[in-house]
């Protein structure tokens, strides 16, 4: 985890030093980059935690400036944009036609997909960082001051509000993506549990602590049902397998991750804070792994039959998975680069937000 305070502290304290980009590799074909970054004062670098993502040939992001705006995947041309006057920190979720996302003053916004137009936008009292969650006319939306709201998707009617007492000061304020199995909200908490709330009621089914440290410790891997078990955790601590009936911790598998895991077949790709990519079995026997890096792996992903990882060096690597060879990198050609979010696959693109505030669109 030192890594990734140390990369936090240099984008925050650091002087900005364009350096030019690697030379063009044939895996990592660059279609077009939007540079959204906001304005700001020299010697306080505005950190880019976003992602975009990717529906219908259009891919929709955010920027801290303010502004929603729906590209075109193929050409980069903007079809509609929207100056909403508060950051976006948080990717978009789909419903039905319309797109859903909230920005850092806590205003949550609906609009349709293809035009932009609104369908409606509230107030939800604490800063949205990250995606939404729908499901069957439902929408979870993970606020900062470890809330979680529900909202009826169609209306914005607010059904209930869960919000977590956490002792501790010092977290991340990253946030999982809730898992939903059956009735259970499975999602982690920044004081180091994961938890399942019930979703007609919001209360609380069961608790289980993931890692004993002391601070920053939030359990806010994605969890993933992977045979019959949640798997998911905390950087801070081992990988667990828990039981989604009670919470019961059935396994550890001894190894720490900075990266969402990411289900691939029969298959968890995991991406470690020592730098390695993981192939690891359901049962959790690791089959394949490799270093790519000296720094932790920060995203994950499968794309053109190829692993690729993304690290806080600011590279992302195409690795063969059968001879584990990096067969290609892309270096994002800034200064303090790194990716903390997710890599948003499709059969034709990639898709990446870089913490300099840069949107890379791969072919």
């Amino acid at each position: 985890m030192k890594y990734f305070f140390l990369i936090l502290l240099s984008v925050a304290c650091g002087t900005f030093k364009p350096q030019a980009p690697e030379k063009k590799t044939d895996f990592f074909k660059v279609g077009w980059v939007k540079n959204l970054d906001p304005e700001y004062v020299s010697g306080n670098l505005p950190i880019g935690l976003g992602a975009p993502r990717i529906f219908n040939d259009i891919v929709y992001m955010g920027s801290m400036s303010g502004v929603m705006s729906a590209y075109d995947v193929e050409s980069g041309r903007a079809l509609w944009s929207s100056n909403d006057k508060t950051p976006l920190g948080g990717p978009v979720e789909f419903f039905n036609d319309h797109v859903a996302y909230g920005g850092l003053s806590g205003r949550f916004f609906v609009r349709h997909y293809l035009t932009g137009e609104l369908k409606y936008a509230i107030d939800l009292g604490a800063p949205v960082e990250s995606a939404p969650f729908y499901s069957k006319g439902h929408l979870l939306v993970y606020l900062r001051g470890h809330q979680i709201v529900h909202l009826d998707a169609e209306t914005g009617k607010i059904l209930w509000v869960y919000k977590r007492a956490v002792p501790v000061t010092t977290t991340l304020q990253r946030t999982t993506r809730p898992l939903l199995i059956g009735n259970k909200v499975i999602l982690g908490f920044a004081d180091g549990f994961v938890g399942a709330l019930s979703l007609e009621e919001g209360l609380l089914l069961w608790e289980t602590k993931v890692v004993e440290q002391s601070k920053f410790i939030d359990a806010d891997l994605n969890p993933v049902l992977v045979g019959g078990v949640i798997v998911t955790g905390s950087p801070s601590g081992d990988l667990k397998a828990l039981n989604p009936d009670n919470g019961a911790i059935s396994r550890s598998y001894g190894v720490s991750v900075m990266a969402h895991p990411v289900l691939r077949g029969q298959q968890i790709i995991l991406g470690t804070n020592d730098g390695e990519v993981i192939l690891m079995s359901f049962g959790g026997e690791i089959l394949k792994r490799v270093s790519v890096s000296d720094q932790p792996v920060s995203a994950v992903g499968w794309w053109k039959e190829h692993l690729v990882a993304a690290s806080f060096d600011g590279k992302i690597r195409a690795i063969d998975p059968l001879t584990l060879k990096v067969v290609d990198e892309f270096a994002m050609g800034y200064d303090y680069s790194s990716v903390f979010s997710d890599l948003v696959i499709t059969d034709e693109a990639m898709a990446i937000y870089s913490s300099r505030n840069r949107l890379y669109l791969f072919r």
